[in-house]
């Protein structure tokens, strides 16, 4: 059954998170309607977990894991990231100071694909490597793992482009020998490189995704010196 965010439904997940401030709410969207659980997380302030007889009692009928951030993180952590990916349902998460709830993001496992151009930015929904996981699925049909990341990993020691791009099916080639569809990684007052694009538009663009901005098609040139590789996927050689 898809996943439809009713008025009804969203006032629920407000109150819900509102009435359990400091600590995080969690629940289930089962059926169209809003499903408050108990948090038994070792630190409700910071983590969830839903007891799993309440889970099994619904798990044929969930559409959608619920829960709140209370640290004015609105966006999904590493360890959110491996729990839809380990659940396989979507994910909605909301963030709220006690007197306001945001907007709810919604990720994982069918949720809709938004449009490559114009698209919001959203750590780890919405983010870079979001968008060349897009763009690889509707332009050659190639699946791209997903890799759960906290924001601003490039800050604490971790090379998350550099270590991972083999397993992701690709392989450094001469800059040379840059076309359409290679992924560039940039270096952007960063340690290591920390944003990446896919060249498009017979090598004339670069379509990318930065924080605080929205998805687009920008002129490569300005781009080539923060430019630390360029890849190709395996497919695609």
């Amino acid at each position: 059954m898809p996943l439809t965010l009713t008025p009804a439904l969203r006032e629920a997940i407000a109150a819900h998170a509102l009435a359990e401030f400091p600590k995080e709410c969690c629940g289930l969207i089962v059926a169209g309607a809003y499903v408050p659980c108990r948090n038994n997380g070792k630190d409700p302030r910071v983590d969830f977990r839903i007891a799993d007889d309440v889970y099994d009692a619904h798990r044929d009928r969930v559409q959608a894991i619920v829960h709140s951030h209370t640290n004015s993180n609105s966006a999904p952590t590493r360890a959110d990231m491996a729990g839809q990916m380990a659940t396989d349902v979507p994910w909605l998460l909301v963030m709220t100071d006690g007197e306001s709830v945001s907007d709810p993001v919604v990720w994982g496992a069918d949720t809709p694909t938004p449009d490559l151009i114009g698209r919001p930015f959203c750590h780890a929904v919405t983010d870079c490597y979001a968008l060349i996981r897009d763009y690889f699925a509707k332009t050659h049909g190639i699946t791209l793992p997903e890799f759960p990341r906290d924001d601003a990993w490039w800050t604490n020691g971790e090379n998350l482009y550099v270590e991972n791009f083999a397993a992701a099916g690709f392989a450094a080639v001469p800059r040379a020998t840059m076309r359409d569809s290679d992924v560039l990684l940039m270096q952007i007052r960063s340690p290591v490189p920390n944003h990446a694009g896919v060249v498009v538009k017979g090598g004339a663009l670069v379509l990318h995704h930065l924080q605080n901005r929205l998805s687009r098609r920008e002129p490569l040139g300005p781009w080539l010196r923060t430019v630390t590789h360029v890849l190709r996927h395996k497919d695609l050689a």
